[in-house]
């Protein structure tokens, strides 16, 4: 008896220190012990439930409400080790811990009949939030499902919007990179003589309103500029065109200002520049009161301006009426004028940014020393002529005396305008109508810019033989301005004419079916930088990007290169015999992406042992 007493003391004695331990950690560990009998089945509820929030817990102190937390003597007086394994979750300190953390958590500890035995002091969850009063947090009452729902929307929303975006950008990558040139750099000009192009009131003279009518066939052709052949108020215009009285006046049989500012409207529509031929008439005067760098305004009003005439013509057209640029004609006639260098400084100020002066061959052969540095800093485009009057050969050594040049010194030095016809040359079809269309591909696969005379796109000739002795001098200066033709499509809006034209049609029919050819050209020369960059710039250094191959006979060789780009090589048989020759020593071959033969556009050509025919060029892509 006296050792169950003292069993009983023992084991009183080791409950009293569990309940003073489950207070201290305010939370009962029976329900934990590994060796503590089931409970009966109990209601349990969730701590944060509103039912559970009615009432404050009872704390484990509130010795009116507790109940007895000794176990039964049956189950708790199991096997020693029983109960030494009990004490000892109690008593490790890493169970302790757990217990601790649990006990953290605030859950409520129920007895076997269910009452609530213990409540914790006041206390904060997880160490922020005052839960004495068991008013739950604003948040949790949100409607978490539709919050799910929308969070969701907006991440599959901004999966969406980022794949999409990609998308875009793999769509718009540009499929080529081709640099990025001033408006009027490897581009394709059209030369137009008004009075002979198109007659919109059937007076038998053309005038700018029929030019404004066929704007959309010059742009289709690939003419991204017009350029205009004397336009101004002359004695007997149009046969005496040059006698020139006013450079501020438009002649009237072609129209009225309105008319022009029309054409410059509807040309900047369609992205084409407007280009006026200026004959020079005089130089800068009273030089002494500007400087090459002073910046002076200048009256667009021609009533007012104290300038020389084609000062005042520059600023005028180019100030007021808005044109890109100007060919000053007869500038080779200034060049040892003293005040030559000065006048085009002058000139280009008054002219402005992005606005272009074009001088001739003759003008840059010319100018020596300071007049030539000057004229290859102010001047934008040199215009050169190409012909056949010294034969193929002379035509070689044409091109090769200025590729490269002096033009290939530097690279704001001008670029080049390639030209087989104009408003002063013989029309290359009256000599030579069946390699028009030779020289034509020949033209625009040379470095720099190109400029087509009107009808030569067709091999228009001139007047014919007989016109010409009749009366040599009266036909001297505009035997090659026959009126333009038009077909199908491109002459919708022609009604006949009851007066006949001004000057008498070209000895040669039209050749309509070249016009494809000569478009297909046209873009091929505008879509291929190997073909309209002047020249490559590598290392400060300007180096040349065409050669002219050795070949015999009536063949010419033009090879074209750049870096990163495909070779491109030109073939041209100018003479009126086939040619079958072996060029597989310069090139093994290539796939042909233009010629005057379009059938052959896409083929494979092999260059071992090939046949060129009469009057036939074609224009092969070499694999790098």
């Amino acid at each position: 008896m006296d050792n169950l007493a003292e069993n009983s003391a023992k084991t009183g004695g080791s409950d009293l220190e569990t309940l003073d331990y489950l207070r201290g950690v305010k939370s009962s560990t029976c329900l934990l012990l590994p060796m503590t009998p089931s409970p009966t089945q109990l209601d349990f509820k969730h701590p944060l439930s509103e039912e559970m929030t009615e009432g404050a817990f009872l704390a484990l102190n509130d010795d009116s409400k507790i109940v007895d937390l000794q176990c039964s003597p049956d189950p708790c007086s199991g096997d020693s080790s029983s109960s030494a394994d009990s004490n000892s979750v109690v008593q490790d300190p890493v169970s302790a811990q757990l217990i601790n953390n649990i006990s953290m958590l605030d859950y409520q500890t129920l007895s076997k009949n269910g009452d609530i035995i213990g409540q914790p002091e006041i206390c904060k969850l997880n160490g922020s939030l005052n839960v004495s009063n068991r008013k739950l947090p604003h948040f949790v009452n949100w409607n978490w499902g539709i919050i799910r729902k929308v969070l969701l929307w907006i991440v599959v929303s901004g999966l969406v919007a980022c794949t999409g975006a990609i998308i875009a950008m793999v769509i718009n990558i540009p499929k080529e990179c081709n640099p990025d040139l001033p408006w009027y750099q490897g581009k394709v000009f059209y030369e137009i003589f008004p009075a002979s192009f198109k007659d919109s009131n059937n007076d038998g003279m053309g005038d700018l309103k029929g030019l404004i009518k066929k704007l959309d066939y010059i742009k289709d052709l690939g003419g991204s500029s017009i350029r205009l052949n004397y336009i101004f108020e002359a004695q007997n215009y149009p046969e005496n065109y040059y006698n020139t009285t006013s450079l501020l006046q438009i002649d009237r049989s072609l129209g009225v200002l309105k008319d022009f500012q029309d054409l410059v409207t509807e040309a900047h529509k369609r992205n084409m520049g407007v280009i006026l031929d200026i004959p020079v008439l005089s130089m800068v005067e009273t030089l002494n009161k500007y400087d090459e760098n002073d910046t002076f305004v200048f009256s667009i009003d021609p009533q007012e301006s104290s300038f020389d005439a084609t000062s005042a013509a520059i600023a005028y057209w180019s100030r007021a009426q808005n044109v890109d640029g100007f060919y000053l004609k007869n500038l080779e006639k200034f060049v040892d004028d003293v005040n030559f260098g000065k006048s085009l400084q002058v000139w280009k100020q008054i002219l402005g940014y992005g606005k272009i002066f074009i001088a001739s061959e003759e003008a840059l052969n010319m100018a020596k020393d300071t007049s030539l540095t000057v004229l290859l800093s102010r001047i934008d485009l040199i215009d050169v002529h190409l012909d056949l009057q010294k034969g193929i050969n002379g035509l070689k050594k044409h091109i090769d005396s200025l590729v490269p040049g002096i033009l290939w010194d530097k690279p704001h030095y001008p670029w080049i305008q390639w030209n087989i016809g104009n408003v002063n040359s013989e029309r290359i079809s009256s000599k030579h109508q069946n390699n028009t269309l030779v020289l034509t591909a020949l033209e625009l696969v040379l470095p720099g810019t190109v400029s087509i005379f009107y009808g030569d796109e067709l091999s228009l000739g001139g007047l014919s033989e007989n016109e010409m002795e009749g009366d040599f001098h009266e036909h001297e200066h505009i035997h090659n301005l026959i009126p333009m033709s038009f077909n199908g499509k491109d002459n919708v809006d022609n009604s006949p004419a009851s007066i006949l034209p001004w000057n008498s049609k070209s000895v040669l029919e039209p050749q309509y079916q070249n016009l494809e050819v000569v478009r297909s050209l046209i873009r091929l020369r505008l879509t291929t930088p190997t073909i309209y960059l002047k020249s490559i710039y590598k290392e400060g250094r300007i180096q040349r990007s065409m050669e002219i191959r050795e070949t015999e006979g009536n063949l010419i060789v033009i090879e074209r290169w750049f870096p990163r780009r495909n070779t491109c090589v030109f073939v041209g048989n100018l003479g009126n015999t086939p040619i079958t020759t072996d060029l597989s020593s310069m090139f093994y071959g290539g796939i042909v992406i233009g010629s005057t033969n379009m059938s052959l556009v896409g083929e494979v050509l092999y260059l071992d042992k090939v046949t060129f025919e009469p009057f036939s060029a074609i224009i092969l892509k070499l694999e790098k």
